[in-house]
């Protein structure tokens, strides 16, 4: 193994294209995109990949010779976080930080201190946030910005698709790379009406899907053997056909065994305990502020065992002691795909997460 490399059970996103495994054809296709001067979309479930890919493709770049940041957005609900977000991954990426020092100077509201830049007066963080984006196309040369988790901004998708018109029209020498569900933001940059100031100009789509059956397989035996660990086949068939080729739960199994050395059938109980946590919270996440929360959930248990629109319909209805408008389960359902919490195929909805679908069936009453 290359020195400082991470190996595949490691459980951080993975940072260059010799850590990432089963996604070559992705990143070759992010790159030639992003070189054409093209914006991209990375799309995907979470646990999939989408933030190794996204961190690998900006890697790569800044080796060909680009300037290249990387936000993460997780939780980020107004401009004044999306200022520290981007302050931060300023401060990350010293060498464009000094090289963009003078231009920064001039924002009256930014200040250099010890541990870098920093906001002085908390106002106006959109105007502050365009004056950074300006400064940054007029001197930060071939520049690729990273942004991870994009739906997260959904509350500011009008002012913030305002600014990536701005960018987009005046800083050529600017591309951005995003990733998230096709949910909020990401919906409206793929989709967007004809009143939007990016109408007519959507980024590329590049869609992550879980491995398939011998992927998962060669993933796990290449991950258990940089680690010396030697595994029964039907333990690994196991494994794979539970997990149903989500790389993040395969990474965790995968820890779980040959780094903490867990037994497998052990292994795969603690990665469901601690995948519930995290589907759990993610559910959780996304219906935060939503007034029908109950409807929500209750029509992804239905679904946890492959449902049909009317059989969705009829178990709500029952479940709920009343009717249920067609329109609010179009609705609902809409968003859930968006979300990419179910799929729809051959006319019935299904969950996609095997630990989510789980965790559904056992909540279910």
């Amino acid at each position: 193994m290359l020195k400082g490399v991470k190996l595949l059970f490691d459980l951080r996103p993975k940072e260059r294209p010799e850590e990432l495994f089963g996604r070559g054809s992705e990143l070759e296709e992010v790159l030639r995109l992003v070189r054409l001067g093209s914006w991209v979309v990375i799309l995907g479930p979470r646990m999939v990949g989408k933030s190794s890919l996204l961190k690998v493709s900006r890697a790569v770049l800044e080796k060909q010779g680009y300037r290249a940041l990387y936000l993460s957005l997780w939780g980020v609900r107004g401009f004044g976080e999306f200022l520290l977000a981007l302050l931060d991954a300023l401060n990350n990426a010293r060498p464009l930080l000094e090289k963009l020092k003078e231009g920064l100077r001039g924002i009256r509201e930014l200040e250099f201190g010890p541990s870098g830049l920093s906001v002085r007066i908390k106002k106006r963080p959109f105007t502050v946030t365009t004056q950074i984006f300006s400064v940054l196309g007029r001197y930060g040369g071939k520049t690729v910005i990273a942004l991870d988790e994009v739906q997260e901004l959904s509350a500011i998708t009008p002012r913030f698709l305002k600014l990536l018109a701005y960018i987009f029209n005046t800083y050529p020498n600017m591309t951005f790379i995003f990733s998230g569900s096709m949910f909020g933001t990401i919906g409206t940059l793929l989709n967007p009406p004809s009143t939007s100031p990016l109408y007519g100009r959507p980024p590329a789509k590049i869609i992550l899907k879980p491995f398939d059956r011998e992927t998962s397989l060669r993933f796990l035996e290449k991950g258990f053997s940089e680690l010396g660990v030697r595994m029964k086949i039907e333990e690994l068939e196991e494994a794979v056909d539970e997990l149903d080729g989500v790389v993040g739960w395969l990474t965790l199994y995968g820890n779980y065994v040959a780094v903490r050395r867990i037994p497998h059938r052990e292994a795969l109980d603690s990665t469901y305990m601690d995948g519930y946590k995290i589907v759990e919270d993610e559910l959780e996440h996304f219906l935060e502020g939503r007034t029908n929360k109950e409807l929500y959930l209750e029509a992804l248990k239905v679904i946890a065992t492959r449902a049909r629109w009317s059989e969705i319909k009829r178990s709500l209805e029952i479940r709920l002691g009343r009717p249920v408008n067609d329109a609010t389960i179009k609705n609902m359902l809409d968003n859930l795909q968006k979300a990419i919490l179910i799929k729809k195929e051959n006319k019935h909805y299904s969950v996609q997460d095997p630990l989510l679908r789980r965790y559904l069936l056992q909540t279910r009453s």
